[in-house]
């Protein structure tokens, strides 16, 4: 465990043995493990629940009190979650929408019906595959702010892939790009994640 923003204060509690060490450590990590995440939250009535059970004292709220009230935290910090998402969104997708105008506006992008958007940096002389064709390739993917999220280049191994196995959009793109092909693909969220996302980098409604 790593821990951060937490400072021994001189002249406060001191232990000595290693059963007392290892006690203070555990409290450490149930209370980090605990308050994750929880934002703001009342530090004297949280201390005060820890302490009834630690000490076994009697509960001053009922167990269906206390059901109640989980309930209700539970259906805030759903309906925060989902603000905080949609926000997300909206955010993403705008900005997406700003870089997809720009990356229009060269002359040497074409932007299909779908929203697929590409620029030819290399023609190819191959066939086209199919949607059911089985290819090699390398990319590079990247968000729309340069952050990469992945990239068979960088591991110095392209990967082969079955043609519609994969995100609409490429499956859309490599169905027109002859082999030997390198393009530049810029892909709206309805043809890549979407409002899901994929993994930590990907984030809900990415270009």
């Amino acid at each position: 465990f790593l821990f951060s923003g937490f400072s021994a204060m001189a002249g406060e509690k001191k232990f000595e043995t290693d059963p007392q060490k290892e006690a203070y450590s555990l409290g450490v990590v149930v209370a980090s493990q605990a308050l994750a995440g929880l934002g703001d939250m009342d530090r004297e009535a949280f201390i005060a629940g820890v302490t009834d059970v630690v000490e076994k004292n009697e509960f001053v709220l009922s167990d269906s009190q206390i059901t109640e009230s989980l309930t209700r935290f539970d259906q805030r910090r759903a309906e925060e979650a989902q603000v905080a998402l949609a926000s997300m969104i909206e955010s993403n997708r705008t900005e997406g929408e700003a870089f997809r105008k720009n990356f229009a506006e060269d002359p040497k992008v074409e932007t299909l019906a779908s929203g697929l958007q590409y620029k030819v940096l290399q023609s190819g002389e191959g066939d086209t595959p199919q949607n059911d064709s089985t290819v090699t390739i390398h990319y590079r993917g990247t968000l729309v702010d340069g952050r990469e999220i992945d990239s068979s280049y960088s591991r110095n191994e392209p990967v082969t892939i079955q043609v519609d196995q994969v995100i609409p959009g490429w499956t859309e793109a490599l169905t027109r790009m002859p082999v030997g092909s390198k393009w530049q693909v810029v892909l709206p969220p309805e043809l890549a994640y979407g409002d899901t996302g994929a993994g930590d980098f990907i984030e809900p409604g990415s270009t």
